[in-house]
């Protein structure tokens, strides 16, 4: 697997491309098309994921012979990670492929001294759910965020210590 940190404009529309064909194959049964077509244009556009690596997030994209399969995305908030992404093509799930970009996040983390990696999940996404919890996340508290256009996430926050 080769993992490479995303710069281009190409870079930013393959994963929006990805994003795309993932997010229509994973939630739509736990949140509505429409939801997902919102939250894809506002969070997972080329012009949103430029605009994220403009101001500093970093995002890794992972390929496997040539084929790009998964990526992350995160970034210092005040003295934590936030990763905001995590996913990989379903079709190359139970590969180790997030478990070797999440450790790149960690190795991240911990090159900048900062003892926890927090995220957000959704509440009803029990799969995610329980692979942040083989990684070693715990859940800290339920949130609910409006993200517009009259929708919310109704989300887990967990976070994740580096220092054990």
């Amino acid at each position: 697997m080769q993992i490479k940190t995303a710069k281009t404009k190409k870079d930013s529309a393959d994963i929006s491309t990805l994003a795309h064909k993932i997010w229509h194959e994973h939630y739509p049964t736990i949140i509505t098309t429409e939801q997902i077509d919102y939250m894809l244009a506002k969070f997972q556009s080329p012009e949103a994921i430029e605009a994220d690596i403009t101001s500093g997030t970093i995002y890794l994209m992972a390929y496997q012979e040539d084929k790009f399969v998964g990526y992350t995305a995160f970034y210092q908030q005040e003295n934590e990670l936030f990763l905001s992404k995590l996913y990989i093509d379903p079709s190359h799930h139970r590969q180790g492929i997030g478990k070797t970009l999440f450790a790149r996040v960690t190795t991240h983390a911990k090159e900048q001294n900062l003892p926890t990696i927090r995220l957000y999940v959704n509440k009803y996404n029990s799969n995610s759910i329980e692979a942040y919890k083989k990684m070693g996340f715990t859940v800290e508290k339920a949130l609910i965020t409006d993200v517009g256009n009259n929708f919310i996430m109704d989300d887990y926050t967990m976070t994740y210590n580096t220092t054990k």
